[in-house]
């Protein structure tokens, strides 16, 4: 299985206003896949773990692939929560 590695830019917002920004460096597999399911399963399996802060309560997170060693990557966002 190939890899990618990824930068990635994230916003965490919180039912209460809060709004902290991470950022993670993290290793994924690639070819990204064709399919919208299995896009959705990949994103919850790689980037949906760098989200969050540890904070309680409902949150809604989105990160954004700012750089990569796989261009197809840069620049996708991934939206989680709500």
């Amino acid at each position: 299985m190939n890899s990618a590695t990824i930068q990635l830019a994230i916003t965490n917002t919180y039912f209460d206003g809060a709004e902290i920004e991470t950022s993670a460096i993290i290793t994924v597999p690639v070819p990204y896949p064709i399919d919208p399911d299995e896009r959705e399963e990949w994103a919850y399996e790689h980037i949906f773990p760098e989200t969050g802060t540890g904070r309680d309560g409902d949150a809604w997170y989105e990160a954004e692939v700012v750089a990569s060693t796989d261009s197809e990557l840069t620049g996708k966002t991934f939206e989680f929560g709500g």
